[in-house]
């Protein structure tokens, strides 16, 4: 920065004197006539007129800024690949041709390397400070011609600050195998055949200077550079000029990649300094010009003019004159103050007159009808904002006989019990493994189902639900007797569980009693002995007597948790984490294995081709050939349960590149700037917007490819998405699906 300093204390020293100098001959500054008036001389001497001497041109410009070093085979990256920047320009005139420049530059400069044997990447921050000359061929070029070519060369000043991207979010180093993956352990390393795939973030968090790779030490991060370059002006009015163009900046410095021919092993880079290139458009506005015909108005030009009604109208009739008017157009009637503009008491810069909230708390942010914005609202708006997946904006999808059967069922039971509370017996919950010999005791009972609460780790598991609360008590006791001595009597509000104390089921017992809404109407025993009556929208199929063999779908077990959206056709779904950090899901509970049979037979057309029955009786998982199922096949079949499995089929499962996501077509300029990418798709999300996608692949890693060359060639923002039935679901979701 200090060198930048330097640079603009010399530009504006240059200035100075040459504005001083022209102010003190000011008989050269004295005109010969009154522009106004040809009769009168002027005889005393003008002050000088800065237009005159100083006439600045400012122009403001954003670009790209690309790398030209020691990374990639060639050694050069592509214009349109590069990263933003930003110019700021002040220009004088020193001729007709030439104009003198000093301008300071702001930006970033990256590469993104990935060689077979070298993968690097960097990040700078470059700020910059210089002048030019500019030659704009004005004295071959008429001023007729709206649009005329430059070339310019200069010297600049400028600062880097450069750091890589080595670790993830998680504090994991990046190792590059040579299958085109990211894990967490190097190649061939003891223990690497269960490495876990990385996703590199893109967040440069190490500084290369400090890490120190080469052993090049505390070198400056500052250097020269001599930029030279071409391009065009075009005249868009008499102060305004349209400017693009592209200058080539050869540094003093080889260490803006932290790579040199002196790097160490594969790491050695060319003898040549880094470059880089700045490919940029600006508008510049003429600070000072000559108005035309000024000096030849007639001495009578302004002599119709009324003065006194022009110094005292008042447009909007609110009372203060246009002068001293801050608020034009205010509507009639409405009360301004001495500024003419309407009163607004909470400060919220909406007028009391359109203001729906007048008391606005201080510093609130508001709408356009001043109503202060809550921070639900402003992470609602993010939440569908940033929503490609159709979370926030879900749509239910019915494909399957069973999972209808199950929305009408709880459609029933919410319609039935709209004003009452559904009690449930909760028979456990965990914050993490389930036990083996806890699950299969779970399993074996027929109606029993999971839930996640709203912590988003505890899990818990009940049975039942019911109108009355007699009969969810007596169900409880029957649990408490069959070893479940937790067992407890609740009801579920928003994404919790609540629990009754013994106290509240007493009062509710009583309530029930004193009111005749117990089963049989005439108290408290009653409500107690009645099992069958008051359920909520139970079924004969969803009552299991004990002992009975309960027939389940297992869907799979995988190392992560999966949404239970990737099993939404198989109806209500049971999860349970293993001691071995296992999460299995399973389908609701059948007494025979016909139902079950129907239900996996479905689901295997829906894409899960290697689902298959089990079979709970008693606590424990028992063979099919135990039971009365006839097995059609002659494998043997696999009783243990912390096996790894997915029922998926692995052809549904693809993985593709997103460019980025619209509210509507035509938005911005992204569709033009797609055009030049093969087998763009657009794709209507859940929420309304549209997605932009190409390629698709099986393997993860060949989509991660495209998207770091698409990376490369300057969409940035491009990402990998993993696809299953047509639908987004996470990346770690799909990887577990696939093993």
């Amino acid at each position: 920065m200090i060198r930048i300093a330097v640079t603009i204390l010399l530009i504006f020293s240059f200035f100075t004197p040459f504005a001083q100098t022209d102010s003190v001959s000011s008989k050269s500054m004295a005109p010969a006539q009154d522009s106004v008036s040809s009769k009168k001389q002027k005889t005393e001497i003008q002050p000088p007129v800065i237009g005159e001497v100083f006439k600045p041109k400012i122009s403001l410009g954003t670009g790209m800024m690309s790398f030209y070093g020691d990374l990639y085979n060639k050694h050069y990256q592509a214009p349109w690949t590069g990263r933003y920047a930003f110019d700021l320009n002040v220009s004088q005139s020193l001729s007709r041709s030439f104009q003198l420049n000093f301008n300071v530059l702001f930006g970033k400069l990256g590469a993104n390397e990935w060689l077979d044997n070298r993968q690097q990447n960097f990040q700078s921050e470059i700020r910059s400070g210089g002048i030019s000359l500019t030659y704009d061929f004005g004295n071959l070029i008429p001023d007729r011609y709206k649009i005329r070519p430059w070339i310019s060369a200069g010297v600049s000043s400028f600062e880097f600050l450069s750091k890589t991207d080595m670790y993830d979010n998680k504090g994991n180093k990046y190792y590059y195998w040579s299958d085109g993956s990211i894990k967490n352990m190097p190649e061939g390393s003891p223990g690497s055949q269960n490495a876990v795939n990385l996703v590199r973030d893109y967040r440069y968090e190490t500084d290369i200077r400090e890490l120190n790779a080469d052993g090049f030490g505390k070198y400056p991060e500052r250097a020269w550079a001599f930029p030279i370059g071409f391009g065009a002006i075009m005249k868009v009015t008499d102060r305004v000029d349209f400017k693009m163009g592209v200058q080539y900046y050869f540094t003093t410095t080889d260490y803006i990649d932290g790579i040199t021919s002196k790097s160490v092993g594969n790491r050695a880079g060319n003898r040549q300094n880094d470059r880089f290139v700045y490919t940029s458009f600006a508008l510049q506005y003429d600070l000072v010009i000559k108005r035309k015909g000024l000096d030849t108005l007639p001495d009578n030009y302004y002599d119709d003019i009324d003065w006194l009604a022009i110094d005292n109208g008042d447009y909007d009739q609110d009372g203060v004159n246009d002068f001293r008017d801050k608020c034009h157009g205010t509507p009639k009637g409405v009360p301004v103050d001495s500024s003419g503009c309407p009163y607004d008491d909470d400060l919220d810069h909406v007028p009391n007159y359109a203001d729906k909230e007048l008391q606005t708390p201080a510093g609130s942010e508001v709408n356009m009808d001043g109503v202060a914005l809550t921070d639900e609202y402003w992470q609602d708006w993010f939440n569908h904002y940033m929503d490609s997946t159709g979370e926030f904006s879900k749509k239910e999808v019915v494909e399957n006989f069973y999972a209808q059967a199950e929305k009408q069922k709880q459609d029933s039971i919410r319609k039935a019990t709209s004003n009452e509370t559904v009690y449930t017996v909760e028979l456990a919950r965990y914050q993490g493994a389930v036990p083996t010999d806890e699950m299969t005791k779970l399993l074996s009972i027929g109606d029993v189902k999971s839930a996640i609460l709203s912590d988003n780790t505890t899990v818990v598991y009940t049975s039942g639900s019911y109108n009355e609360i007699g009969t969810a008590l007596k169900k409880r006791e029957e649990y408490r007797t069959d070893g479940y001595k937790n067992a407890q009597v609740g009801y579920f509000k928003n994404d919790d569980m609540v629990t009754l104390s013994d106290d509240e089921i007493n009062k509710l017992i009583g309530n029930a009693a004193n009111t005749g809404t117990t089963a049989a109407g005439t108290g408290t025993e009653s409500a107690v002995t009645n099992t069958t009556s008051t359920s909520a929208g139970t079924s004969n199929d969803d009552i299991f007597e004990k002992g009975t063999i309960v027939y389940r779908v297992q869907l799979g077990a995988y190392k992560h948790r999966i949404s239970k959206e990737v099993f939404r056709n198989a109806g209500n779904i049971i999860e349970l984490q293993t001691e071995e950090g296992i999460y299995r899901y399973v389908t609701k509970g059948f007494k025979t294995i016909n139902g079950a049979a129907a239900l996996k037979a479905d689901l295997v057309v829906d894409g899960y081709t290697d689902a298959f029955i089990t079979a709970y009786q008693d606590g424990k998982r028992i063979p099919m050939n135990k039971t009365a199922a006839t097995m059609e096949t002659t494998e043997k079949e696999n009783l243990d349960e912390k096996v790894v499995f997915s029922s998926v089929n692995k052809e549904l499962i693809s993985f593709k590149v997103q460019l980025g996501a619209l509210r509507k077509a035509g938005d911005n300029d992204f569709e033009e700037k797609t055009k030049e990418i093969q087998g763009v798709e657009k794709q209507a999300t859940a929420n309304g917007m549209l997605r932009y996608t190409t390629g698709e692949f099986k393997d993860y890693s060949q989509a991660d490819k495209l998207r770091e060359e698409l990376n490369n060639k300057g969409y940035s923002e491009a990402f990998v998405i993993a696809i299953f039935k047509g639908e987004v679901i996470s990346i770690q979701e799909a990887l577990d699906l696939l093993k």
